[in-house]
């Protein structure tokens, strides 16, 4: 039986603004740059918006989606601002073997005692916002350890 649902909806409109500045590095250049942009007004609106997303959502007629500093629902990663997360898959019998991503991009950084190696693993287009960093290393039993930071992943290890 279908029953009635409020859902707030919401995408981004761009504005946007080219500055040069002089930094020591980028950490001091992007904040500099922001307020090279709001102090000259040199910010334009874009053509360009952002695919539409569920913000909020909550169940009835007329009802308001937001309960608190939340969303009163939980949101599908699919309908999110962010996007499903990326899929790793890793085929070992230990990482580093075959290396599979779909649904977006990750950097992977394998760790054993040798060294590490570092790279960035694409499917595109990677999900706004969301570029994480999968690190694999070997615990002492010799299984896969993985720890995921900056954005989410699900990562799954195919031993064989």
């Amino acid at each position: 039986m279908k029953r009635p649902w409020t859902i707030a909806l919401a995408c981004a409109r761009y504005r946007g603004a080219t500055v040069t500045v002089d930094a020591e590095s980028l950490e001091d250049a992007i904040p500099a740059a922001i307020r090279d942009a709001d102090e000259s007004g040199q910010w334009e609106d874009s053509d360009h918006a952002s695919d539409p997303c569920c913000v909020a959502a909550r169940e009835g007629a007329g009802a308001d989606p937001w309960e608190g500093p939340v969303s009163a629902l939980p949101i599908p990663d699919r309908f999110s601002e962010r996007g499903a997360p990326p899929v790793v898959t890793l085929t070992g019998p230990a990482p580093p073997g075959s290396i599979e991503v779909s649904g977006g991009a990750v950097r992977l950084r394998f760790v054993d005692p040798t060294g590490t190696v570092t790279t960035e693993v694409t499917d595109p287009p990677p999900p706004p916002g969301n570029a994480p960093l999968v690190t694999v290393s070997l615990d002492p039993r010799g299984k896969p350890h993985v720890q995921v930071r900056h954005g989410r992943a699900r990562v799954r290890i195919v031993d064989g």
